[in-house]
């Protein structure tokens, strides 16, 4: 595992890359709020051990990467997708299989949009571009709103984890895996713990994608859980259908996030399968 500081818009972004250089590359994408382990070492792993170079990172307001001040600095989603394609010039590649989850999904589908030259593939997780998306039920919402951190990880933890519990649908939850992922919010971070509110801001106003994904020509693959409490299984439909070039799987009992070793696997063995179809 190698670190690297990119410079994006004046900003400093975190990237560490696994594996060998000279494999074809991977740049996986991180959610809104969610640091570069996100994914995890063992998910990085099974790339690598395919014969994938893989890169993940902190977004902007995340992990170790540079904070922004909204109100002199606001920034899009397409500001996001531009910071990825910088990383991929930093590391001189010239084109990668690009994985993104939720709001990393937005940006991922962002790139075969505008820069589908730099793309291999794409991959967009747990996210809609299409229809009707609403908001996740009550139940769930109030769950999530309970989850207030002080900056006190072991004080934070048990809130974190029944968030957590909700949003890995009817797998059962690695607790280890999901602590491992919430102490990176206090170990490898230089901002508060707490909501994303700049990464939610910057989706506000984010469109419909319909128009521009039916002229896809990127192969891509959209990967939803069949129990998503955040976005309706139908949204992703509705985005699959609308894009040209592109494949859907459903993975029955899966929610949002998928912190559970096996799921994990599974998803890295779609990942695989999708990108050995174009080499």
């Amino acid at each position: 595992m190698m670190e690297k500081i990119v410079k994006s818009d004046n900003l400093q972004l975190w990237t560490e890359s696994i594996g060998n250089k000279q494999d074809i590359p991977c740049l996986l994408i991180s959610g809104a709020g969610a640091p570069a382990k996100f994914w995890s070492d063992n998910f990085c792993r099974q790339l690598v051990e395919a014969d994938y170079f893989v890169i993940r990172y902190d977004h902007r307001d995340q992990g170790l990467s540079d904070a922004v001040d909204w109100d002199t600095n606001p920034y899009t989603v397409k500001d996001l997708a531009d910071d990825a394609i910088q990383i991929l010039n930093a590391y001189e590649i010239k084109k990668a299989h690009v994985v993104g989850h939720s709001m990393g999904g937005r940006i991922a589908q962002l790139l075969a949009i505008y820069y589908a030259d730099r793309l291999f593939s794409f991959t967009s997780m747990s996210v809609a571009t299409a229809g009707k998306i609403g908001l996740p039920p009550k139940e769930v919402m109030d769950i999530l709103l309970e989850n207030k951190p002080i900056q006190d990880f072991a004080k934070d933890l048990p809130s974190f984890m029944r968030s957590w519990k909700i949003l890995n649908g009817d797998y059962e939850v690695d607790e280890e895996m999901a602590k491992q992922y919430t102490q990176d919010f206090y170990i490898r971070s230089k901002h508060p713990v707490g909501v994303a509110w700049n990464h939610i801001r910057c989706q506000e106003d984010f469109n419909d994608l319909r128009k521009q994904l039916k002229n896809n020509t990127v192969p891509g693959l959209f990967i939803h859980g069949e129990k998503d409490p955040l976005i309706p299984v139908q949204g992703a439909k509705d985005t699959a259908q609308a894009t040209a070039n592109s494949k859907l799987i459903i993975i029955p009992g899966m929610g949002h996030m998928f912190f559970n070793r096996k799921l994990e696997s599974q998803i890295a063995n779609f990942l695989l399968a999708h990108f050995k179809k174009i080499h």
